[in-house]
């Protein structure tokens, strides 16, 4: 997978890593998704959104999530969707993530994942 950073890691800020694989883009994330960072994943999620591929968000590497999180997960979701597209979420087993997707439940919405193979098991077609 070759990826690119969109934006540099520091204390209590977010970084943003995408790559391919196969046809799929995958979107890794690290470090804390609040309302500081938001903006800045929901730019990114657009402009993968318009390639016209299936996308992965790992969230394993989040340290904390905030609502405005899960609320763009569901935008993200409801946006692949009307373009027939996916949005898988891969936790990892990540408390940080799952308790208030699962307190919310929002966890009964989104398409959830343990790993990155797991997540691309979901999505039908070629993977390169």
């Amino acid at each position: 997978m070759s990826e690119t950073t969109e934006r540099s890691l520091r204390p209590g800020d977010l970084a943003i890593r995408c790559g391919a694989v196969g046809s799929l883009v995958l979107v890794r994330l690290s470090g804390a998704l609040d309302l500081a960072t938001a903006d800045d994943l929901a730019a990114v999620l657009d402009k993968q959104l318009r390639t016209g591929r299936d996308i992965v968000l790992d969230c394993t590497g989040l340290d904390f999530m905030a609502v405005v999180g899960m609320s763009l997960m569901l935008d993200t979701h409801r946006a692949a969707a009307a373009r027939e597209l996916k949005l898988i979420v891969v936790t990892g087993g990540n408390r940080a993530v799952l308790r208030p997707l699962r307190v919310t439940r929002v966890d009964a919405t989104l398409r959830l994942a343990t790993t990155i193979d797991d997540a691309c098991g979901l999505i039908p077609g070629p993977r390169g």
